[in-house]
């Protein structure tokens, strides 16, 4: 999968403010949260209620979260409509897939191992969906080669 976004990992952060910014998380909730497109003012809305914000921040915002490809951006009227270009689960997903990404190019052996003790350490039915996992992958790689 390409890495649309974002370049920066935040380690001593929590959940999705470990890659995005707090108001852009809070943005992006908002957005997941509801299943139309929505405009800028929707989600003013929502937040103006939880915080002291202006409508030309949440702009702003949305706008750069468009331009780095996390939100579509249409215009109808004269407004802007947006919408999400991955669930939550997807980013979640890309963005870890990005994070191991970096550490197997840079630091292969040391991920790896850490990645297995820390498994290991954590319970046995962890352990055993990873065997099951790694005995689905060579399965795979033994039934393409046979082609």
């Amino acid at each position: 999968m390409k890495k649309l976004f974002p370049t920066g990992y935040r380690p001593g952060k929590t959940g999705l403010e470990k890659v995005l910014g707090s108001l852009e998380k809070e943005i992006m909730e908002v957005i997941w949260r509801n299943s139309a497109e929505v405009c800028v003012r929707d989600v003013f809305e929502t937040l103006v209620i939880q915080r002291e914000i202006a409508y030309t921040t949440v702009m702003t915002i949305m706008g750069r979260l468009a331009d780095k490809k996390l939100l579509e951006k249409q215009k109808i009227g004269n407004a802007y409509f947006f919408k999400p270009t991955l669930t939550r689960e997807a980013f979640t997903e890309m963005m870890v897939g990005n994070v191991i990404d970096d550490l197997l190019s840079d630091f292969s052996d040391a991920a790896l191992a850490c990645f297995i003790n820390r498994v290991g350490n954590k319970d046995l039915e962890t352990v055993n969906k990873l065997e099951r996992l790694l005995a689905s992958m060579k399965e795979r790689s033994d039934d393409s080669s046979m082609e």
